[in-house]
């Protein structure tokens, strides 16, 4: 039975892999941007957050509306590009290797390997359920409100299947009843703050009275609204431009979506592995949060899965694992440690190393994934130990990388 530590030190893994989604996006439509403005930024960090948006502002004109400019720090969090220490922002292992591969000559090349990965880990019950929805919807706006309410029906059925299954496969009571109350409370938003639902009735409190009586009194009252509410369309739009800039789906002549091979493939990848059931995407919970929460169920999926599905997807089947010698391996590592290492340490996070070589590795065709890596890192130690060393990491981290000065 996993300990109160082991919940609390995963606590925040569990809350993004019970529903993988991250909520309103401020009509932040185009997923590149987020790449520009790191390379934008990263020599700032760490950072506090009014400096970072002054920054956003004065290099991306289009993100001038404070609105927007918060928007783009709290979908970078979201993404765990940034994450907050303390008063200040700092970039995470991702957000340094992200800074790095902005520097690269294949960025453009690249960069949808890095960006898709990220959005399925933080967003995939979101982005994978519209990428099967979409085919065939038009552009309009009618369009789009139709199908925005049929994608958060669809949702709305994915919590209450998400649900069920908590119950039978988390063991642990307090972590089950935990675990229930988190999605109970993200349905409950969704049917009452989005599709505009009404509410179960209870009694009002004296100072909702008191607003009733005085809105009757000068004649303000209206009945509610149960049209959607515009986090509907704030949420969808930006994911539509998404696929489209990932180039999953794009737009034919007739002004409707149509997917792509990219696209097809994924879908049909999902299917193939068992996660499409009822007309519902539901990713499972990966093999390290079931192993250490004593999650038992059947189905799980590997630490590398949206990792390998990109690559799958893009190279249309025809990839290869990575094969390399292990003196270019260390070139590599000695490329980038520079561009990723801390900032007045001469240490580098193994995992932000990884990102950058795998990234590299996908755009080739080759799958890399961290089992791999730590192979060849195994033998670029054994074999230039004088050159290179590893320092350990905190509990549950891969640990940093370091060269001989």
């Amino acid at each position: 039975m996993p300990s109160m530590v082991d919940y609390q030190r995963h606590k925040a893994q569990l809350s993004k892999e019970l529903f993988r989604r991250i909520g309103y996006t401020n009509t932040l439509y185009k997923i590149f941007r987020f790449g520009e403005v790191v390379r934008n930024t990263c020599d700032l960090f760490p950072v506090s957050q009014a400096v970072l948006i002054r920054s956003i502002k004065q290099n991306h004109p289009e993100l001038q509306d404070l609105k927007y400019a918060t928007g783009t720090v709290d979908v970078l969090g979201a993404f765990d590009i940034l994450r907050r220490a303390g008063p200040r922002l700092m970039l995470t292992e991702y957000g340094r290797a992200l800074a790095a591969l902005t520097q690269q000559p294949w960025y453009d090349s690249s960069k949808r390997f890095f960006f898709l990965r990220v959005v399925l880990e933080a967003d995939g019950d979101y982005f994978l359920n519209l990428l099967r929805l979409i085919p065939g919807t038009s552009t309009g706006t009618e369009a789009a409100k139709v199908l925005g309410v049929t994608f958060f029906r669809t949702i709305l059925a994915l919590l209450n299947e998400r649900r069920e299954e908590v119950t039978h496969v988390v063991s642990t009571p307090w972590i089950q009843r935990s675990a229930v109350q988190q999605l109970s409370r993200a349905a409950d938003s969704i049917r009452h703050d989005i599709l505009n639902e009404p509410r179960p009735h209870r009694a009002l409190t004296l100072e909702e009275r008191m607003k009733n009586l005085r809105a009757r009194r000068h004649g303000r009252t209206r009945r509610p609204s149960t049209e959607p509410t515009a986090t509907l369309r704030h949420t969808l739009d930006p994911r539509r431009g998404w696929l489209i800039d990932l180039g999953l789906v794009t737009v034919t002549e007739k002004r409707t979506y149509q997917l792509t091979p990219s696209g097809s493939r994924i879908l049909r990848t999902i299917k193939t592995d068992g996660f499409e059931d009822n007309g519902l995407i539901r990713i499972p919970f990966s093999e390290p949060l079931a192993q250490v929460l004593d999650i038992r169920s059947d189905s799980r999926i590997s630490q590398d899965y949206f990792r390998e599905l990109v690559v799958d997807a893009y190279h249309h089947g025809t990839t290869r694992e990575y094969q390399n010698s292990v003196e270019s391996f260390l070139a590599d590592l000695r490329h980038f440690f520079p561009l990723v290492k801390l900032k007045n340490f001469n240490q580098a996070e193994i995992l932000a190393l990884y990102e950058c070589l795998s990234t590299k590795a996908a755009q080739d065709g080759e799958r890399l994934t961290i089992e791999r890596f730590h192979e060849y890192l195994q033998e670029v130690l054994r074999q230039f130990g004088d050159q290179v060393y590893r320092v350990t990491g905190r509990h549950g981290q891969q640990g940093y990388l370091a060269f001989h000065r």
